[in-house]
């Protein structure tokens, strides 16, 4: 099948990006990679930052449609009741983890720009996800009717960023293992990140937030002086 223009401009965009930071990849790298000329990246997607949401924006309709059909499945399978918090773990991460299987290198590409995506473009990412942040949270409040709303917040928010640290290509538990575990696996490390999301929110929705004054106060008394 003959791919267009603009996606071969999005494909060595998306690979580039992934590759290097946002700022050491020009419009000129990338229509060189994808075989084109200059002026077409201008054409189709005017300035580096439109075409790097674009690059964005392309893969973010199916993976949230996919964690939104899990989800209404595990619904539909408990009577609309609250899920337990394991289901609503697997609802979003599984289809991470099913594109990033399936869909071939771009989605691995694509996994990588997003761990990145918070210091880059804050406000693309709440375009992108909000919507479908906000089912997970109604879920998760049903789930946890007696947490706080700030418990909820910050349970979601730490399950998105170990997601991403799980899927950043970033294999420093490689190295403290000395192989033993590996990021590269990445179904391993789905399943330990699940029940390790879990666990997070089930002490969460049980307990307030931890004083830390006491045990900051005693390492004024033991941290080195700089």
């Amino acid at each position: 099948m003959q791919i267009s223009t603009s996606e071969k401009i999005l494909n060595a965009a998306e690979e580039l990006f992934a590759q290097s930071s946002y700022d050491a990849v020009s419009i000129r790298h990338i229509t060189q990679k994808a075989g084109v000329k200059l002026a077409l990246a201008h054409y189709h997607f005017g300035a580096k930052k439109e075409l790097f949401d674009a690059v964005v924006k392309r893969r973010i309709g199916l993976l949230s449609q996919s964690r939104i059909q899990l989800l209404n499945h595990f619904l539909e399978e408990n009577d609309n009741n609250p899920l337990c918090l394991e289901k609503i773990a697997h609802a979003f991460v599984l289809p991470y983890l099913y594109w990033h299987l399936n869909g071939g290198e771009g989605w691995r590409n694509y996994a990588r720009i997003v761990s990145t995506l918070l210091g880059y473009n804050l406000a693309l990412l709440q375009e992108q996800f909000d919507s479908g942040a906000h089912v997970f949270l109604k879920e998760l409040r049903r789930a946890m009717p007696s947490a706080q709303e700030e418990n909820v917040q910050w349970g979601f928010d730490f399950m998105v960023g170990v997601m991403c640290n799980t899927f950043s290509e970033v294999d420093r538990v490689g190295g403290l293992s000395q192989n033993l575990c590996s990021i590269e696996d990445k179904e391993q490390a789905c399943s330990y990140l699940i029940p390790f999301i879990s666990a997070g929110l089930e002490k969460l929705a049980m307990t307030s937030k931890v004083n830390l004054k006491d045990s900051l106060n005693l390492l004024k008394t033991l941290a080195p002086n700089e």
